[in-house]
């Protein structure tokens, strides 16, 4: 499996613009086949931050994700929403109720 978490903080008068980018991927990546979860997190502390843990079954199945029309309009409708760039953290799933997912 693949794991990444993907940080992203956002202009403070763009939250909702972000919500709005950022449901046209989730909608269109919680279908693909390769995906397991895919949850967007806020920052209570500070709303212009956030996190999206994103499993898929293999780094295959990202790859066929960033090939997406959703994530390609999404990353674009983000440009001007962010306040910097976005930020990636890689990890191995060693225990999760996913266990019975794996391929």
């Amino acid at each position: 499996m693949f794991v990444q978490l993907v940080h992203i903080h956002v202009k403070p008068d763009r939250i909702g613009d972000f919500l709005d980018a950022f449901r046209i991927n989730y909608e269109g990546t919680i279908r693909e086949p390769g995906n397991l979860r895919f949850d967007v997190l806020q920052d209570p502390e500070d709303e212009t931050r956030f996190t999206i843990v994103e499993i898929f079954r293999s780094a295959e199945s990202v790859d066929d994700h960033r090939r997406t029309d959703h994530y390609k309009k999404t990353v674009a409708l983000l440009e001007d929403i962010m306040s910097g760039p976005r930020s990636k953290d890689i990890y191995r799933l060693v225990m999760s109720d996913l266990a019975d997912e794996r391929v």
